[in-house]
């Protein structure tokens, strides 16, 4: 599941913070409240073990590589939230909800008032929303016994998330300048069909709690927590393997003083270009890969006296220079993940719209939109920059 640590400039990011607050009061006014008896221990150490469950999992956030600048992160505390509504009648769920937002991020993490206020409200809306679909589909909660049916919990668990990636990728949109689409789908990439698979875990969590009481607790500790350490593997995989590209084309770029940072600058016009233009967040993110890598070639050795002469290249050695996109786009092409647009985009960044670039001569329309959105950024980039 994520989070927001929003920035606190923008008037329409409070607006939405009065919207979510108001939103999870409704849901709390609205609610018929079921007060236990104080004797019930059953239920008050399962409201505890839950609360504390929930502040543990909140307090293990694992910040996002995506959208690192706007604090969005990922954490297991989705479990201890849909187990408690399948345990606990409206509106106790949010009250956990309240407990471990308050705690895990004020008390724990630190954060300011107007920070876990935001992320606080919207784990009490997300759980309460659930908790009501899931009642109101016929869903059973009670200590009694597990009887989960799969229409209403993954009802649930649908509503949950949504609302979850809707009120984030709001926050992102008006606090940051990244578009709405643009910051759902990076949001979405980051954990969700992580948190959808491990969303069955509460299932099991509620049982083993009915079954084993707060032992039962304690045995799924460990496998939260191990879903918690996969969450940091994937993402840390994705940020290892980024930095990897940074690296090796700033080792490329240190040839030259002229090209130091132009790689990076040429990726951050070309994906403001291809947002400007209302290209999916997709094809942003692999035109920003190709542009960050569409002179990696030039890390052969044969390149090597062309970026460090002074003044005019001969004939034979334009020619030379000129095979750089193709030796780029092969170099990329080694990555899986890089073999097709990226590769192409690549290739073809020295293409003109008359057909007299090169490698492949492409003209007007057969020139991929990738490729010439990169052509317009390496072109303004060189324009602008100075040594």
């Amino acid at each position: 599941m994520t989070e927001k640590q929003p920035q606190f400039d923008r008037t329409s990011f409070r607006l939405l913070l009065v919207v979510v607050c108001a939103a999870a009061a409704t849901l709390l006014a609205v609610t018929n409240w079921y007060i236990p008896s104080f004797s019930d221990r059953a239920f008050w150490n399962a409201l505890a073990a839950l609360t504390i469950l929930g502040v543990a999992s909140d307090s293990s956030f694992i910040p996002s590589p995506r959208i690192s600048t706007s604090g969005i992160g990922s954490s297991v505390v989705f479990i201890p939230f849909l187990a408690g509504v399948l345990l606990f009648p409206p509106p106790w769920p949010m009250l956990i909800a309240f407990l471990t937002g308050l705690v895990s991020q004020l008390v724990v993490r630190r954060k300011t008032f107007v920070r876990a206020g935001f992320n606080t409200a919207q784990y009490m809306l997300l759980v309460g929303l659930g908790g009501l679909v899931y009642s109101g589909l016929g869903g059973h909660v009670g200590f009694d016994k597990v009887q989960v049916s799969f229409i209403p919990f993954a009802a649930m668990v649908l509503v949950f998330f949504v609302v979850n990636q809707i009120a984030v990728s709001l926050a992102v949109y008006l606090t940051t300048d990244i578009p709405l689409r643009e910051a759902w789908n990076k949001i979405a990439g980051d954990s969700l069909l992580y948190d959808l698979v491990s969303s069955s875990l509460a299932i099991v969590l509620a049982f083993l709690y009915i079954r084993f009481q707060l032992v039962g607790l304690a045995a799924l500790v460990l496998p939260l927590f191990f879903i918690r350490h996969m969450y940091q593997m994937n993402l840390n995989v994705e940020r290892v393997n980024r930095e990897l590209l940074e690296l090796m084309v700033k080792s490329i770029e240190a040839r030259d003083p002229y090209t130091s940072g132009h790689s990076l600058r040429v990726s951050e016009y070309a994906r403001q270009i291809a947002r400007e233009i209302g290209l999916t967040p997709r094809h942003v993110d692999q035109i920003g890969t190709a542009a960050l890598l569409h002179d990696v070639g030039k890390i052969y050795e044969d390149f090597a006296p062309l970026l460090r002469k002074e003044g005019r290249l001969t004939p034979e050695e334009r020619m030379l220079m000129q095979a750089h996109p193709v030796r780029s786009a092969d170099l990329a092409s080694t990555i899986a993940e890089f073999r097709g647009k990226v590769q192409t985009d690549i290739r073809n960044h020295h293409e003109n719209f008359d057909g007299t670039g090169y490698p492949d001569g492409l003209a007007g329309e057969g020139i991929p939109i990738g490729a010439r959105i990169i052509m317009v950024a390496d072109t303004l980039d060189a324009m602008t920059t100075s040594l």
